[in-house]
């Protein structure tokens, strides 16, 4: 059995380089977005890899100069450094076009397509297909967006499953690693779901990590949904009260 047809639909756009999602004429932040006001290790996590990938790109065109025989100079020394500032930035958008061409062949799968799996993404995808046959998890539908019209927020589900009668929200990451935010991403579209779908508040959920670079690599982790959606309440309010006035006008 499928889903059951939405009591509302929930529409998608891009708007300033954010996604909004609209149910009617009402817009609502994404999940992804509120939860970026806690940031929490990820945010840490990017420093330090942007700090590391900069300077090995630093380290890299120098040593290819010295070899090369050129002098370092003032002149080419300002254009390393400018190179490996946007190194960061390539890396990262090399990293998510992989991660939408694993979710996409993913999706196709999901629909009953012959999966269009680019060659870059045939490991993640290869990982996904290992997981599936472990995971004992019914797949009913594919990307899905929803929108909580009671809270303020939407987002996309990546997957919906069911094991037996239970809905299971599941979530696709091509990250290196699961983080805690991840939780409260799923744990925040439970409550969508429920909303847009008008069924019971889902009490199953699943983070799936598919490694893009080794066989095998993939990692599960089900989500504590009692303890995670008072953790998203926590940041949602968190979210809504650093967009009020905080600086008393004398």
């Amino acid at each position: 059995m499928g889903l059951p047809k939405p009591i509302y639909e929930v529409g998608f756009r891009n708007y300033r380089n954010s996604h909004l999602y609209t149910v009617a004429d009402t817009n609502f932040k994404s999940v992804t977005s509120i939860l970026n006001i806690i940031g929490g290790d990820k945010t840490n996590a990017l420093m330090i890899w942007a700090r590391r990938a900069a300077l090995s790109m630093t380290k890299e065109e120098i040593v290819k100069a010295l070899n090369n025989g050129e002098a370092i100079t003032e002149t080419n020394l300002d254009e390393i450094l400018k190179k490996a500032d946007r190194q960061p930035d390539k890396l990262k958008d090399e990293a998510a076009d992989l991660g939408t061409l694993v979710h996409n062949a993913i999706d196709d799968y999901i629909l009953g397509k012959t999966p269009k799996v680019a060659p870059e993404a045939r490991l993640g995808f290869d990982n996904f297909m290992a997981w599936m046959r472990k995971s004992g998890v019914s797949i009913i539908a594919g990307d899905t967006p929803v929108a909580s019209v009671r809270w303020g927020f939407g987002g996309r589900l990546d997957a919906i499953g069911k094991i037996g009668d239970d809905f299971v929200i599941l979530d696709w990451k091509t990250s290196n690693k699961l983080r805690d935010t991840n939780a409260l991403q799923v744990a925040a579209y439970a409550q969508a779901f429920s909303e847009t779908y008008g069924v019971p508040l889902p009490d199953k959920g699943c983070v799936v990590r598919f490694g893009k670079t080794d066989p095998g690599d993939f990692e599960a982790k089900w989500v504590d949904m009692t303890q995670a959606s008072h953790a998203w309440c926590f940041a949602l309010s968190l979210y809504k009260s650093m967009k009020e006035e905080l600086w008393v006008t004398e």
